[in-house]
């Protein structure tokens, strides 16, 4: 790889990575009153084990 290639690997896994973390904060910040994600409950579940 060159390294213009590379700059552009680095970048498009740095946007994904922030992507990603924007998708979950949205979905868990309007997520409704009272509901908990199935993931959440695991995480309780083996945090609390």
């Amino acid at each position: 790889m060159t390294k213009k290639e590379k700059i552009i690997a680095i970048f498009f896994i740095f946007s994904m990575i922030l992507l990603i973390t924007s998708s979950i904060y949205t979905i868990t910040t309007n997520k409704p009153q009272g509901y908990e994600f199935k993931i959440e409950k695991w995480m309780k579940t083996i945090t609390l084990n």
